[in-house]
C-alpha cells in the first residue's frame, strides 16, 4: 500500500475521483445506444436488512398521512400532505464507501491520521469530499457456480479473463461492477450474511494498475469474506480504498444490467453530501 503522498499531492481528498475528467466522461457518453436507463440500487423496505453485523434494518416511518386528516387534521384549502423519516446506517444498503471508511495502522488514504475520524464524524476524507462520478461502466457476470458456492472468491486471473470477453480495455477513471449472485440469494432468502463472494486480494494491484475509480459489486463488501488473507479481514479494502483511493459501492443491483447483455455503459453515482460521513447510501443509474 502506497504511504507516499497521493498523484494529486498531500492535501487530496478525493482519490482516484480524481480520474474522472470530460474525457472519461465523453467515454462513457459514447456508450450510450438506446438510451434506456437502469437503477442499480437494492429496494429499501422498512425492517427489512441484510443481517450484517452492525448495519441495522432500515426504519421507515410517517409523520403525516392521510390518516391524519381522517382524524380530524384540517385541510387548508383542500391541500394536504404526506411526509415520512427514514432511519438507517450508511453502509446497510446500496451504498459507496468514503475514503474515510478504513485505514491500516493508523493511517489513511494520502497519509491522514485515523484520529481524523472522530465521534462527530470525519474531519478528513468524508464522504462530502467524494465529487458525483459520471463516468463509463464496465459490468462482468461473476456469478455461475457462486450461486451454489456462496465463499468461492474471484482471483485476478478469473477478474482479467471476465474482462477481456467484455471486449473492453479498462481506462483510467472507468467504474468495474461485478456480479457475484449474492444480492439475489439474499433478497429471496437463500443466504445470509455471515459469508459471500467476491474478489480476493490478488486482484488488488492489477484493478490499481488499470486506474479504476470505482469497483463495486452486488454484495456486502466487494471481496469475499472471510477473507482468503487470515492476516487481514479486509485486505482489498485496504490495498484500493486506503492504499489507492479507490472507491467501493456494495450491495448494488447488478441482474436486469447483467441480463441487458451490454456489458459498457455511461454510469452515474453521486453521494449525499452528508459532512463528515464515512459512507452513503446510493442509487446509482446505467445509462445504455
Amino acid at each position: 500500500m502506497p504511504d507516499k503522498p497521493a498523484e494529486w499531492g498531500a492535501d487530496d481528498e478525493a482519490g482516484a475521483a480524481n480520474f474522472v475528467g470530460p474525457q472519461a466522461v465523453r467515454r462513457g457518453i459514447r456508450c450510450v445506444r438506446s438510451g434506456t436507463t437502469l437503477s442499480l440500487a437494492a429496494p429499501i423496505r422498512n425492517g427489512k436488512g441484510f443481517g450484517l453485523v452492525g448495519r441495522a434494518a432500515p426504519m421507515h416511518y410517517m409523520t403525516r398521512s392521510g390518516a391524519d386528516y381522517a382524524a380530524g387534521q384540517p385541510e387548508r384549502g383542500g391541500f394536504g400532505f404526506a411526509d415520512d423519516v427514514i432511519t438507517m446506517p450508511t453502509h446497510g444498503v446500496t451504498h459507496v464507501d468514503a475514503l474515510a471508511h478504513v485505514w491500516s495502522d493508523g493511517v489513511l488514504y494520502n497519509g491522514f491520521s485515523s484520529r481524523e475520524i472522530t465521534s462527530r464524524g470525519a474531519r478528513r476524507l468524508g464522504i462530502e469530499k467524494m465529487p458525483p462520478l459520471v463516468t463509463r461502466g464496465v459490468v462482468v457476470d461473476a456469478a455461475g457456480e457462486r450461486m451454489r458456492n456462496s465463499h468461492k472468491p474471484i482471483g485476478v486471473d478469473e477478474l482479467a479473463t471476465l474482462v477481456d470477453e467484455t471486449g473492453t480495455t479498462l481506462e483510467a477513471g472507468d467504474a468495474l461492477l461485478v456480479r457475484t449472485g449474492w444480492l439475489t440469494s439474499a433478497l429471496a432468502g437463500r443466504t445470509d450474511a455471515t459469508t459471500w463472494p467476491g474478489l480476493d486480494n490478488s486482484c488488488g494491484p492489477w484493478l490499481a494498475e488499470q486506474r479504476v475509480a470505482l469497483v463495486g459489486a452486488d454484495n456486502p463488501g466487494v471481496e469475499v469474506f472471510p477473507s482468503s488473507d487470515p492476516a487481514c479481514q479486509v485486505p482489498l479494502h485496504l490495498q484500493l480504498v486506503r492504499g489507492h483511493g479507490v472507491y467501493f459501492s456494495e450491495l448494488m443491483a447488478l441482474d436486469r444490467l447483467c441480463e441487458a447483455a451490454q456489458s459498457e455503459f455511461l454510469f452515474v453515482l453521486a453521494p449525499l453530501p452528508l459532512v463528515g460521513g464515512v459512507g452513503s447510501p446510493v442509487a446509482p443509474v446505467a445509462v445504455l
